[in-house]
């Protein structure tokens, strides 16, 4: 993170340069320079994010043939006639080779490209190579810096297409290389290398602060009373024997930590969902449909909107409806066709070309598949009722699972699962799909954006499995649902078909754990102004199972009840049992990734 006295310069240096993107959307220059900003703040992730969309527009002004040739020609034609800003990044205007001493940057911004290979470009042209190669050594810097191995190497590689000699782009393609053999060798100390290509051994998956931006304006503060009382209103269609309340949990440590427990005064303000009357064994307590679904099967047989099974042909008194102007889209319902015409679908209508992005993805893409889509689910709402992507309904008032304002020292900083393929490349593709401009719409489609979202899908999200295969296919955002907390003994169990359900556990139901008695818990039910608990794993598994489980929706390491005492046990148990080499026991989960 930037330091905290250059801190407020930094943030106002960002604010004004997003603001002459919005004036000025097609500036190559203007993306590079915010890139440059976010690198200093500490968010690698967007400056990622700024670096590959100044590229597209180099792509922009060198080809006549493309959409926004004309936009991103006029603004870098007047880009070019003012000195300040080439200054600022160093272009250097005239031709001839560099002296070592002009390569200076880190990232690459105070460098330029020898040009003395022939008289075959003019200046601009010139220019325009020199912003590519700033391109691709900027994103090589911070995606090797986000952990994004083999994309920062694939970037600097691109680089020295442009500059075969460059000492930046050597030094980033070196950088990724080292990085990766340090990760290695802290594993393994008597590791070698088996490759003479580096870059098959390279990952690709890295991480970004998961984190709540400074200049984010749309996120509410969920405690206020207006914001209490507005939830308490949309939890009375859903859960009318519910209300919504402010409590504290503690604050979840990461698996890697040691002693997970938290202390008891590391406590963090949340929501939760309590009962205002008494709900009897078996009783629906919550009942809710959501339009902010998605499903990565081609041609299943799902409903557009709501994402529940169709039922087969032979069981319709008369069709389905469906879209006219759309292949293959079908409602389970009329209510379900009409709530998609008023809310999200006019913004995909009719077009074809998103109908197979993302859908029938490999075992290992299947859960990314699916956040992508909700994303364009939830552009498609938010440009159909025109609102902000962060103040739809159903996004809104959802936990992202952000890292705690607190001092550095303090932090346990939460991380957001990232590459350039899943957070950069792929949302902007679906986005052209959709014919949305990515620049003129920055306002809705910057990266923070976009980061923020993925962070929220990833804290509230609950999946439907595909039974022949095991694979995640199915999910969706249910605002209400979610505001239960977790519990792996909990008093309600869900359902999931079009519409979530909670259902108060009684009887056979009941989670039986620590030694307990079932007779004496028999009776089940919710009491008056007891919590609603939820559960995010199979409650049938042992803790280390369970917890490992449940990391990812909760954000660290379980510590309900059930799981600080079963952990007791069974430390009890380990401190009881034979020192003779015997083979520990322990709880082997295949958990699908």
């Amino acid at each position: 993170m930037a330091d905290p006295e250059r801190l407020p310069i930094l943030l106002q240096q960002r604010n004004d340069l997003t603001q002459k993107l919005f004036d000025r959307p097609y500036s190559c220059i203007t993306y590079i320079l915010r890139a440059i900003i976010y690198e200093k703040l500490g968010f690698p992730d967007l400056a990622a994010g700024d670096a590959y969309r100044a590229l597209l527009l180099t792509d922009e002004i060198a080809d006549e043939s493309f959409e926004y040739h004309e936009q991103a020609l006029q603004t870098y034609t007047w880009d070019v006639a003012n000195e300040n800003l080439l200054d600022e990044l160093g272009i250097k205007t005239l031709r001839g080779r560099i002296s070592d001493e002009d390569q200076g940057s880190r990232n690459g911004c105070e460098a330029v490209i020898s040009t003395d290979k022939g008289d075959n470009l003019s200046i601009d042209d010139d220019i325009v190579q020199q912003l590519r190669w700033k391109c691709f050594a900027c994103l090589s810097d911070y995606l090797c810096q986000c952990g994004c191995l083999r994309s920062a190497y694939d970037f600097a590689e691109r680089g020295l297409q442009l500059d075969p000699c460059n000492s930046i782009c050597l030094d980033h393609r070196r950088r990724a290389i080292q990085r990766f053999d340090s990760m290695l060798l802290e594993k393994d100390r008597n590791w070698t290398r088996r490759t003479n290509n580096p870059r098959e051994e390279l990952p690709n998956q890295g991480h970004a602060r998961r984190e709540l931006y400074p200049w984010n304006d749309h996120e509410p503060d969920r405690f206020t009373e207006e914001s209490l009382l507005f939830l308490d209103r949309e939890i009375q269609k859903v859960a009318p024997k519910c209300e919504v309340r402010a409590i504290s949990l503690p604050i979840l440590k990461s698996s890697t930590q040691s002693n997970p427990s938290p202390e008891p005064s590391a406590t963090i303000k949340q929501l939760g969902l309590f009962a205002k009357e008494d709900i009897a064994p078996h009783e629906i307590v919550l009942q809710e449909r959501s339009l902010l679904t998605a499903n990565n099967r081609l041609h299943d047989p799902l409903c557009d909107a709501c994402s529940a099974p169709l039922p087969p042909i032979s069981a319709l008194e008369k069709p389905l409806p469906t879209c006219p102007d759309c292949d293959d889209i079908v409602f389970c319902s009329q209510t379900c066709c009409s709530l998609a015409t008023t809310l999200y679908h006019p913004a995909v209508c009719g077009k074809p070309d998103l109908e197979a992005i993302a859908k029938d993805p490999s075992p290992s893409a299947a859960t990314n598949a699916l956040y992508l889509l909700l994303l364009g689910r939830t552009f498609a709402l938010a440009e159909t009722q025109n609102i902000h992507p962060l103040e739809l309904t159903e996004t809104k008032y959802i936990w992202g699972d952000f890292t705690p304002p607190s001092p550095p020292e303090q932090q346990h900083a939460r991380r957001l699962p990232f590459t350039f393929e899943d957070n950069i490349l792929a949302p902007l593709h679906l986005l052209t799909k959709m014919d949305v401009d990515i620049f003129a719409s920055l306002a809705i489609t910057d990266t923070w954006i976009i980061s923020t979202l993925f962070a929220k899908f990833r804290g509230v999200a609950s999946a439907r499995m595909d039974p022949r295969t095991g694979m995640p296919e199915v999910c969706a955002v249910h605002p209400m649902w979610c505001l239960a907390n977790h519990s792996c003994a909990p008093n309600v169990k869900w359902e999931w078909s079009g519409d979530i359900k909670f259902e108060a556990r009684g009887g056979d139901d009941i989670v039986q754990w620590g030694g307990r008695i079932a007779e004496a818990r028999k009776e089940g039910g919710i009491k008056e102004g007891e919590e609603v608990l939820n559960h995010y794993c199979d409650v049938d598994l042992g803790v280390e199972a369970r917890r490992e489980w449940a990391a990812g929706a909760l954000g660290g390491t379980c510590v309900c009840e059930r799981c600080i005492w079963e952990e007791d046990a069974e430390e009890r148990k380990e401190e009881k049992r034979p020192r003779g080499g015997e083979e520990a026991e322990g709880t082997v989960m295949e958990r699908w990734r």
